[in-house]
């Protein structure tokens, strides 16, 4: 079963074009895991500071072994100081 990932992240002031760079190069590379079948940005036009990702994992176990990837581990470390308050970070199941 499909998990489904929605997460929101908001950038520090001014810090948008900063953030936007690491979360794109985080999309490019976990696009590039096997488990991975959706891995989508989007950035709020009334809202710039904000960004949502739209993710289907193959199942709970890929999510696992995402979040251990270089790739996220590096973004992790180098979004601290371009991040305002915490990640918003929604694990669903599809119903119908």
């Amino acid at each position: 079963m499909s998990i489904y990932i929605t997460a929101t992240v908001n950038s520090k002031p001014g810090r948008e074009e900063q953030l936007k760079e690491l979360l794109l190069e985080l999309v490019h590379a976990s696009r590039k895991e096997t488990a991975c079948l959706q891995y989508d940005l989007h950035q709020s036009i009334e809202k710039p500071e904000l960004f949502i990702f739209q993710e289907e994992w193959e199942s709970k176990e890929a999510i696992t072994i995402h979040e251990s990837q270089p790739h996220f581990v590096k973004f992790v470390k180098e979004s601290r100081d371009l991040i305002a308050g915490d990640l918003g970070v929604y694990k669903t199941a599809k119903l119908a």
